[in-house]
């Protein structure tokens, strides 16, 4: 976990802060991108890349990719699970 202080800063009619360039390089962020900025219930600042739909996607599937990959073919299976009829499936 990274951690630091930063101080509020005013620019312009509005306040900032900067953001450490170590946080930058761990989040793949850049100038330029946009951010979503949310107030918590328990007033916390929360601040994270917005990312489109289509972003979303690919890190999902990337994601199970990863996961995927890591079942080796000697792990342990399940046997097959009867849960009954119900409703009108075509068996």
């Amino acid at each position: 976990m990274l951690m630091t202080t930063v101080t509020l800063s005013r620019w312009g009619n509005s306040s900032g802060i900067r953001i450490p360039n170590q946080f930058l390089k761990r989040m793949n962020l850049v100038e330029g991108m946009e951010m979503e900025i949310v107030l918590t219930p328990e007033n916390h600042i929360l601040l994270r890349p917005l990312q489109t739909p289509e972003e979303s996607s690919e890190e999902l599937r990337s994601h199970l990719k990863t996961l995927l990959s890591q079942i080796k073919a000697d792990s342990p299976r399940h046997g097959e699970i009867d849960l009954g009829i119900e409703g009108d499936e075509l068996i």
